[in-house]
C-alpha cells in the first residue's frame, strides 16, 4: 500500500487513509480488531518496550501511529503531500509507546 495516498479520516487502503485508520485498515485486513483513532490505539493489545518491538507492533507517537517493519522502518500514513510512506529511523519523532496486537 505504499504510494497510495493519505485521506484525513480515510480508512481506504487503497483509496486513502490517514495514520489511525491505515493501521486499522491494516490490520482488519489479518483479521484482528483495533480502535479507529490513534490515540485510542495506544491501549490496543499489549505493551512492549522500544528494545522489545518486533515488525507488527504498532508504534505510538503523540497524535500520529505507525507500523514497525523492522530493521528500524515503520509504514505509515504520513501526510497529504506523501501518502503512505515507509519512515526510518522508526523514532524519527517522541514515541509515546510500543503496541503488540499480534501474539
Amino acid at each position: 500500500f505504499v504510494g497510495n495516498p493519505y485521506k484525513y479520516g480515510g480508512t481506504s487502503l487503497t483509496r486513502g487513509a490517514d495514520c489511525s485508520g491505515f493501521t486499522q485498515s491494516v490490520y482488519r485486513h489479518f483479521g484482528y480488531s483495533i480502535p479507529r483513532t490513534s490515540s485510542a490505539q495506544r491501549s490496543a493489545g499489549k505493551k512492549v518496550s522500544w528494545s522489545s518491538k518486533k515488525a507488527g507492533d504498532l508504534i505510538c507517537y503523540y497524535g500520529h501511529v505507525a507500523i514497525y517493519i523492522g530493521n528500524n522502518k515503520v509504514v505509515h500514513a504520513s501526510s497529504a503531500k506523501t501518502g503512505i510512506k515507509i519512515t526510518s529511523p522508526a523514532n524519527y519523532r517522541s514515541v509515546a509507546c510500543v503496541r503488540r496486537i499480534v501474539k
